[in-house]
């Protein structure tokens, strides 16, 4: 019988045993298809909703300053007669101008809508062809104070035509809903919202500038060619504005959010991905090893019959390879499950995706395939070569059980590793000598471990030799075979640790980032930030805060808003605000200068950046506004704090007049001596009430509302990790399977001697939650050590302190070890069931 036969009549054999390495594989290979699957899909939604929302433009003329590429961001205005200069070149058959600028619903109970995306108005625009929403009810807007709105919207809020209801453009604006929209064949454009007024209504409400339009949507004659087009089109406007072929238009959008956002997303999620199968393979490699040592005989046998060692290893590579490429094929489908169990995931924390149906590409069967049967075949590949070594005599005199010794060479490798490893998370100051230090101090304790159990098991698990027999036994089992508890725990040490790592380094951005918005703050009463509008975020009109400046008890309100600009030729984000006022809403903890009463001239800088820059105060740096407006502004001030206003800081009188929008996202309000916080913060609610509610916080509860958002995060976090976790029970149960094998005659001398099924089966899950709980406690002792690296590391130019969350390791430790008696549980109830007469007789 040829080495490949007996492979697949020896998996066909051990089905139990060949079962819990499929699964092992199955969940590895799964999270990464799902992962890409996941990703493709919303790929493909996103990129198609962009792609339909171009589809029938031909030419896009717009402001030529280009100071982002982030994805939905708006361009700012051009001259509202740009249209008719438009309309006179050859071959346009149609140019409609386009008002978009920010407008956000509410309803009929007075409190935005949600959702997660832009909230987005504008004109509807009359042309079919260059209109990418169709009317799916009622009317198109003829009056200024009339509005269509898309379907997703109508329905959360419970609109039809005829409500009246109020749209912040900031600025509330009563308007008639007289027509329902869909966007092609959605109810919306993704997770944004439409507003549609008629041109004149758009540019009074909408616009910054009634005399100023966002864009021009060019249709052409039939047959002409867009790039001659809009090179026509471009010789007849003024300085300033670009003509864009419609297709270059599209695909930049869709440039912008594959590099962007979709990229970080696919990243992510294969990230977890790629910790699912190192978990795996670890839980693959022991369990081989367990096989290999009680499959001595067979190989000795094999041996004995002339088989080389080079067969064995191939027998032993060939059963490996075989199961991984069952395994991947079944991963490579349930990752369409899983997918699908993601998305409905992100949907439930908040992060809802404009996804219908799955996308299944070919490259994800190309990626996941390999990866899975390369990652079973090295997994197997040691166990195979330490089989394939094993002398025939020697062998066949044994009870092919694996050696309880451990080698003093391993144990003095391992110290040598573990020492490395502690030096180099010591010394490191950047991420990939972390890796390093992380993966030597890995290498280290997985080499270790067996001494480790041998020494601190015996300690941990003493106190349970009092509970009765059960205890006791799995007690003896663990201690007498240290390397195959290693073994066996190896996954969950693994999972726990990585676990660990993040939960650390979360609780301590988060309780950093907590302190220093407590710090920054010096305010009373918060009012926006955290806005009900989803986590695309939302806004105020500037027209609150000064409204909110003006009430009893109040010295000042300072609104801040957010925008982008060149500095020295770089895109950033910026923080405008009215800094004659600002000490008294924010303490920014200044190095040096001053970041009050910037003017027109002036620019605050943290001092991270400005390091970078090699900016001290006085320096000049040259800014480009999104209009295209060009000025020199003088570094005032560099501050430490920038959890509030971020890294570069300018006044809104140099910002206004140049913003694309005029929309508050905080306002920060300071009492005057003796006032009361309660009463300003009623007071401030009341008058928000006209603007959609945006909430009104004390200093503290702005703090936490901030921190939920984190706090939702790291939830979606901790359940990717769960998948890892599961894989490492998943490889202690079939450990533990594989051992109630081996010790048939044990377990039926035990029986024999009169131990009644309820022992037997309480020392095989013991021993499962023994092995769960050494692994848990490694992991957790090893990952709060890498943490505080991490920490310091990956914190970059913000110091954040080393916060241990005691309550969430403490769940952590406990969800393994109750996981691992769970695990337990059906190998120990199958091995008390087994026949006396037949597991004495066991050899």
């Amino acid at each position: 019988m040829g080495i490949g036969r007996l492979a697949v009549r020896n998996l066909v054999a051990y089905k139990r045993r060949v079962a819990g390495l499929v699964l092992a594989v199955v969940l590895g290979t799964a999270f990464l298809s799902g992962a890409l699957i996941l990703s493709d899909t919303v790929k493909s939604s996103i990129t198609g909703l962009i792609r339909d929302n171009g589809a029938g433009t031909d030419v896009v003329v717009r402001n030529a300053t280009d100071v982002t590429d982030e994805p939905g961001t708006t361009r700012a205005a051009i001259p509202g007669d740009t249209a008719d200069l438009v309309r006179g070149v050859p071959g346009v058959a149609a140019a409609e101008p386009v008002v978009v600028g920010y407008g956000q619903l509410v309803g009929k109970d007075g409190d935005m809508l949600t959702g997660n995306g832009p909230r987005i108005a504008g004109n509807w625009v009359g042309d079919p062809a260059l209109n990418p929403y169709t009317l799916a009810e009622g009317r198109a807007p003829q009056t200024p104070d009339e509005v269509v709105v898309d379907r997703a919207s109508t329905e959360q809020g419970d609109l039809e035509p005829g409500d009246r209801i109020t749209v912040l453009t900031p600025s509330p604006v009563p308007v008639t809903v007289v027509g329902v929209a869909r966007f092609g064949d959605a109810d919306a454009f993704g997770g944004s919202s439409y507003t549609g007024f008629t041109l004149e209504g758009a540019l009074a409400h909408v616009a910054r500038d009634p005399g100023q339009i966002s864009s021009v949507s060019v249709r052409l004659d039939e047959g002409a060619d867009q790039e001659a087009a809009a090179a026509a089109i471009q010789r007849v406007l003024p300085p300033g504005v670009q003509a864009l072929p419609g297709s270059d238009a599209t695909q930049e959008q869709v440039d912008a959010v594959s590099d962007g956002f979709l990229n970080i997303f696919r990243t992510f999620l294969s990230a977890f991905a790629a910790i699912a199968l190192v978990v795996a393979a670890f839980s693959i490699n022991h369990t081989f090893s367990v096989v290999t040592a009680q499959r001595m005989r067979e190989a000795a046998l094999l041996r004995a019959l002339g088989a080389s060692r080079r067969q064995i290893r191939s027998q032993a590579i060939g059963e490996a390879a075989l199961i991984g490429v069952v395994a991947s094929v079944v991963g490579l489908l349930a990752g369409l499950g899983l997918a699908a169990g993601l998305k409905a995931m992100f949907a439930a924390f908040g992060f809802a995706f404009p996804v219908d149906g799955l996308v299944f590409r070919a490259e994800t069967a190309m990626i996941v395939l390999p990866v899975g049967i390369v990652v079973t075949i090295l997994s197997a590949l040691v166990p195979a070569v330490r089989g394939s070594r094993v002398p025939p005599i020697a062998a066949l005199r044994t009870s092919a059980a694996e050696s309880a010794g451990i080698p003093p060479m391993r144990t003095a490798a391992g110290a040598v590793l573990t020492a490395a490893g502690i030096t180099l998370t010591i010394l490191a100051d950047d991420v990939w000598l972390l890796a390093a230090a992380a993966l030597a101090s890995l290498a280290g304790v997985l080499l270790v471990a067996p001494v480790v159990v041998r020494a601190v098991g015996g300690v941990i698990t003493a106190p349970f030799r009092r509970l009765g027999a059960g205890p006791m036994l799995a007690r003896g089992n663990v201690l007498r075979s240290p390397r195959r508890t290693a073994g066996a725990a190896t996954a969950m040490f693994v999972g726990i640790a990585v676990v660990t790592v993040f939960a650390v380094f979360a609780a301590s951005l988060k309780d950093g980032a907590a302190a220093e918005t407590r710090d920054t703050i010096v305010g009373d009463v918060v009012i926006g930030g955290s806005s009900p509008a989803g986590w695309a975020g939302g806004g105020h009109s500037p027209e609150l805060t000064r409204q909110a400046g003006e009430l009893p008890g109040v010295e000042t309100a300072v609104g801040m808003q957010q925008g982008n600009a060149l500095l020295d030729g770089s895109s950033k984000t910026i923080v405008a605000a009215d800094t004659s006022r600002l000490d008294a809403a924010l303490d920014l903890g200044l190095d040096s200068g001053t970041a009050t009463g910037l003017g027109t001239g002036g620019i605050a800088v943290s001092q991270p950046k400005a390091e970078d820059a090699g900016w001290k105060t006085g320096s000049p740096v040259e800014i480009t506004y999104p209009d295209g407006a060009r000025a020199t502004l003088t570094v005032s001030g560099i501050y430490d704090r920038t959890t509030i206003v971020g890294d570069y800081l300018i006044d809104r009188q140099a910002w206004s007049p140049h913003a694309v929008t005029d929309v508050d996202a905080l306002t920060v309000v300071a009492l005057s001596p003796g006032a009361s916080a309660a009463e300003v913060r009623e007071a401030a609610e009341k008058v928000a009430v006209q603007y959609g509610n945006p909430p009104v916080e004390d200093r503290d509860g702005y703090v936490d509302s901030s921190m939920a958002m984190v706090d939702q995060f790291v939830t979606v976090v901790y359940v990717l990790l769960a998948l890892a976790l599961l894989i490492a029970l998943g490889g202690i149960a079939n450990t533990l399977s594989l051992a109630a094998h081996e010790r048939r005659r044990e377990l039926g001398l035990l029986r024999a001697v009169g131990a009644e099924r309820g022992q037997v089966r309480a020392s095989l899950r013991w021993e499962s939650a023994y092995v769960a709980a050494l692994g848990a406690l490694t992991g957790l002792v090893l990952g709060a050590f890498l943490s505080w690296a991490a920490v310091s590391v990956l914190s970059g130019d913000q110091e954040l302190p080393y916060v241990l969350p005691p309550l969430q390791l403490a769940v952590l430790f406990a969800a393994g070890t109750a996981g691992g008696l769970i695990a337990g549980t059906r190998p120990a109830a199958r091995a008390a069931k087994m026949n006396i007469l037949n597991a004495i007789s066991a050899e």
